[in-house]
């Protein structure tokens, strides 16, 4: 390869070297509510008998969004968060209104949702 040819790859090769994909949108961990997680989650509150209460439609959770400042999601109930297996830090299962989420505690990431079948 002559000089010349040489001095003009080096640009290409810089400029497919630079070329991204861009942040991945959420978390990166693949971490979701197994199918034996949702049966367990999605038994206890069939058996509470409580009706359900459609929140307005603000309210509702979906995979990818960020918890909001101002939201205050609650922990599981001791009973049912006594029958799902642990699971490893920064990541906590917790309601929001209805829903039940699986968030990254250090990002604020929601993972995963079921929805509205907490109440």
């Amino acid at each position: 390869m002559d000089r010349r040819a040489f001095i003009g790859f080096i640009p290409a090769i810089a400029l497919f070297g630079c070329a991204s994909q861009g942040p991945e949108k959420g978390d990166p961990s693949g971490m979701r509510f197994t199918e034996a997680e949702r049966k367990i989650i999605t038994g206890y509150y069939q058996q509470q008998g409580q009706p359900r209460v459609a929140p307005p439609a603000i309210n509702h959770a979906n995979a990818g969004d960020k918890l909001m400042s101002g939201e205050r999601p609650n922990k599981l109930p001791t009973a049912l968060d006594a029958q799902l297996p642990g699971l490893p830090d920064p990541y906590t299962r917790l309601t929001l209104g209805t829903d039940v989420i699986l968030v990254n505690r250090n990002t604020h990431d929601i993972l995963d949702v079921i929805p509205q079948i907490a109440y």
